[in-house]
């Protein structure tokens, strides 16, 4: 897919991705983690990074949450109903990208209803230039500052290129 440009390589992924489960597991050191992996696009983030989380007792579930349409965003969340019970847990959401903020900021809203001992973040990119309501992540692997469209590591363009080792732009 010589479509793309690489932005970020699949060694520049991995060496963060150490560096957030490193930072995880001495936060988390000897509690339970509810790791959250919100599907499609966290799932790959999501195995890698908790394959390195160490001396954390790990837990795992899914959600899936739909906002885009193509290559743009709807304004709407589709898919709180399949949200897992996550009252008194520590819960790590993993997600590749929040751009918006629309996404995580109802999911955040729904989950904390719920009455977690601790609800965080851990995201691949964060594009703080795309934001229409404040929200901060955590764990953030990269920052892009501006409104690039980015696939690969789980992010698509239409369902495609999500399976690519590294990020790419449009």
């Amino acid at each position: 897919m010589s479509e793309y440009r690489v932005v970020f390589t699949p060694g520049q992924i991995q060496q963060r991705v150490r560096e957030l489960a490193a930072r995880i597991s001495a936060d988390y050191a000897g509690k339970r983690l509810l790791c959250l992996v919100v599907l499609r696009g966290g799932f790959f983030f999501g195995a890698d990074l908790i394959r390195h989380i160490e001396g954390v007792e790990v837990e795992l579930d899914f959600v899936r949450l739909q906002s885009y349409a193509g290559k743009s965003s709807r304004g709407d969340v589709r898919g709180r109903q399949q949200l897992p019970r996550v009252a008194g847990y520590d819960v790590l959401v993993i997600e590749d990208l929040v751009d918006t903020g629309l996404t995580l900021a109802n999911l955040h809203e729904a989950l904390k209803a719920q009455g977690p001992r601790s609800l965080r973040y851990a995201i691949v990119v964060d594009k703080k230039a795309r934001r229409k309501i404040p929200f901060e992540c955590e764990y953030v692997a990269f920052d892009v500052a501006d409104d690039t469209f980015l696939v690969g590591y789980g992010m698509d363009d239409n369902n495609k290129g999500r399976n690519l080792p590294y990020i790419g732009a449009v």
